[in-house]
């Protein structure tokens, strides 16, 4: 499949996708692993409609809270990733290093998945989507055409101009804000401000947008900066996105201790401070979404089991009127 997003420089192409701008010789393919210079071609797409992982998963396993909460998704991940982050949970898809089995899902088969298993709405997910950006441009128009929702669960790290096409066919995307240093996203491969543009833009454009922010020791676990990051959120996004603190364990490349408990409830303190909805992930029992208003417990989890208690179906809390920023419909 032809790449969109790319044009020629002498012999070679430049990747125009995401702000890596990868300079690719012919035969060579980006960063991302997926986007090749084939010679006198140019840039194809290796991935479209390839994907590795297929599941029928809970909304809040992306995680999103407050987007159709208890509702199943049907998700899909390929491979590749335009990050290079050393604590990466899903390191066998995302570096693709190895002979990974994939299928081809063409975009009216995943309409059809869609539909067969009563799915009303379809995650990107597992590995970074937005790398796989002419299928999203196919299937997600497509996809809301037929009444599915769509999702992303992304690292936000896309030029605005390929997310500017993409923003109207997005309904909800849990992104991963990994840092709040420009050092410390440039050690991890990817572009701080960048990241902020691309939530922004989602805000802006009335995505429903969750924040995830991995906690990892001896990488982002400055408590400082995470004020800092909490402080921005609140007042460039608003206090209502929800944010996920999750809790790291030894992964791929990095083998400090997980991240300690301790630590993950200042954090959780200190992001009250700014927001309303705060989450701890990977932990037990930190989950339950209360009104900011009044208190009320609105939403009662326990693992994937999702009771809804006092939530307006416009999304609103019953007692107080407070607005809890749930899509239930």
């Amino acid at each position: 499949m032809r790449a969109l997003y790319w044009h020629w420089e002498d012999e070679n192409v430049r990747c125009d996708l995401c702000p890596h701008g990868c300079l690719i010789p012919s035969g060579k393919r980006g960063l991302c692993r997926v986007r090749e210079h084939v010679p006198n071609e140019g840039l194809e797409a290796l991935t479209y409609g390839m994907f590795s992982s297929v599941a029928m998963d809970p909304m809040e396993k992306k995680p999103l809270y407050h987007f159709l909460p208890g509702k199943p998704v049907l998700s899909l991940g390929s491979v590749g990733c335009n990050m290079s982050c050393p604590f990466c949970q899903n390191w066998h898809i995302s570096t693709w290093v190895s002979q990974i089995e994939m299928s081809y899902i063409g975009v009216d088969e995943l309409i059809s998945l869609a539909k067969k298993y009563r799915s009303g709405a379809v995650a990107f997910t597992y590995n970074e989507p937005l790398i796989c950006f002419e299928y999203l441009s196919d299937a997600m128009p497509a996809l809301k055409k037929e009444g599915i929702r769509t999702v992303l669960v992304t690292n936000g790290l896309i030029n605005s101009s390929p997310l500017k096409d993409l923003l109207p066919h997005i309904n909800a995307a849990n992104v991963d804000l990994k840092a709040f240093d420009e050092t410390t996203y440039r050690k991890l491969g990817g572009d701080l401000k960048i990241v902020q543009s691309t939530l922004k833009s989602m805000v802006s454009c009335d995505v429903h947008v969750e924040i995830t922010h991995l906690l990892v020791t001896g990488i982002n676990d400055d408590l400082s900066k995470f004020e800092k990051m909490c402080s921005w959120i609140a007042g460039e996004l608003g206090k209502g996105v929800p944010l996920h603190i999750s809790r790291y364990f030894p992964a791929y490349k990095w083998n400090k201790p997980p991240t300690d408990i301790l630590l993950l409830k200042k954090a959780k303190e200190i992001a009250l401070r700014y927001l309303n909805f705060v989450y701890l992930g990977n932990v037990p029992d930190d989950c339950d979404t209360h009104c900011p208003g009044c208190g009320k417990l609105a939403i009662k989890r326990s693992g994937y089991d999702v009771k809804l208690l006092a939530v307006n179906p416009d999304g609103t809390c019953p007692g107080c009127g407070s607005d809890l920023g749930i899509v239930l419909f």
